[in-house]
């Protein structure tokens, strides 16, 4: 059995709607396909891999396709638009081509361009990704700003990892990378949300910008702790416990070899199951919930806890009054979201000190967590 096909055979396994593994999981609202680039594939594999999936896709409210700029042709979003795919996720990372050699990308700034016009004009909604924290000769605002113009309207905007063992990484190490400082990076972050401010965009996460009402729906469901489905090699899933239980939660995770998978034709069990300790995701839930201007879902989380957020961390939120605001209205796509009065996120300032305010929050969390035998 080919891969493609092993897959779409997994996803009609976890699919709660049909009785799958992932049944006592509501029924799934997004889809996202990527976490690799399923534009590289060939064009007939590609469509089928679309077409597998579409058939139990129906009725969603948003469905994402990864892509690259090389990878990226009118065939391939003919194929989505037919299939329903509604958005695209396009991983520029800069216009520069000296940083784009650099960062091992085969696409050119020219290349990138044309294929985020084409998308953009194909009617799909298009997110484009930048990396921050790199030896620009432009400012990073100035690239952000170009993507706007070609009709990007979500963008993400992720720190350089220099990771061990890359070319990059050793660059670095050697001293022949010279990237900005703290400082710097923290002054190319405000010059960055300014710029999009005129243009009407909002950082509604810690790394993410759009307008009101074109936020990623789909990483708004990690972001809010909802129940997640993962299929394919390496695919990871998290089943939050129903309202009124312990507040245990279960990951999944798939073996990550591509070619055994296929041979199982997509069958085979999961690679480890781990039960998430209620203490862990209630920490889970605090750190992602304030990832975004939207806070925690108080509601959801006293529901699944037993326990309010100011009963578990009311020292630390107390102490981060001052950069604690009214929290946004959730968009309208998302369902079930606690819109009642009161709900707080951290303001601009507090979400670039978000490691630190988190580092509190644990702290006394491990302090006041209930035993849970």
């Amino acid at each position: 059995m080919s891969r493609v096909d092993a897959l779409s055979r997994r996803f009609g396994a976890v699919d709660p709607a049909a009785g799958g593994e992932g049944r006592n999981a509501r029924p799934f609202d997004t889809l996202y396909i990527g976490g690799g680039t399923p534009t590289v594939l060939p064009r007939p594999l590609f469509r089928r891999l679309l077409a597998g999936l579409a058939a139990r896709a129906r009725g969603l409210i948003e469905w994402t396709v990864e892509a690259n700029p090389e990878s990226l042709d009118e065939e391939a979003l003919d194929a989505m638009l037919e299939f329903g795919v509604s958005r695209l996720s396009l991983g520029v990372q800069s216009l520069d081509d000296g940083l784009l050699s650099l960062l091992g990308r085969p696409a050119t700034a020219k290349v990138a361009e044309a294929a985020l016009a084409r998308a953009a004009a194909s009617g799909l909604r298009v997110s484009a990704d930048l990396m921050a924290g790199l030896p620009r000769a432009t400012r990073l605002e100035e690239e952000a700003l170009r993507l706007l113009e070609l009709g990007a309207g979500h963008l993400s905007v992720y720190d350089l990892v220099l990771e061990e063992g890359t070319p990059l990484a050793a660059r670095a190490a050697a001293g022949r990378l010279d990237l900005p400082g703290e400082d710097e990076a923290a002054d190319e972050r405000v010059r960055l949300e300014a710029a999009l401010e005129t243009r009407g965009f909002r950082r509604y996460e810690v790394s993410n910008y759009a307008p009101p009402g074109a936020e990623s729906l789909h990483n708004l469901a990690y972001w809010r702790m909802d129940s997640y489905l993962g299929a394919g090699p390496g695919a990871v899933s998290t089943l939050v416990a129903a309202p009124g239980s312990d507040g245990l939660s279960l990951r999944i995770e798939e073996a990550a070899d591509s070619s055994a998978y296929a041979e199982r034709g997509g069958q085979g069990r999961a690679a480890t199951e781990t039960a998430i300790p209620a203490r862990e995701a209630a920490f889970e839930a605090i750190m992602m919930g304030f990832r975004t201007i939207f806070g925690p879902d108080r509601a959801a989380f006293h529901a699944r806890f037993g326990h309010g957020l100011e009963d578990l961390v009311g020292e630390t939120l107390a102490s981060w009054e001052e950069r604690l605001v009214p929290a946004a209205d959730w968009p309208a796509g998302v369902a079930g979201a606690d819109r009642e009065f009161g709900r707080r996120s951290l303001d601009g300032s507090g979400l670039d000190l978000l490691n630190r305010f988190l580092g509190e929050c644990l702290e006394e969390l491990e302090r006041r967590f209930p035993s849970v035998s």
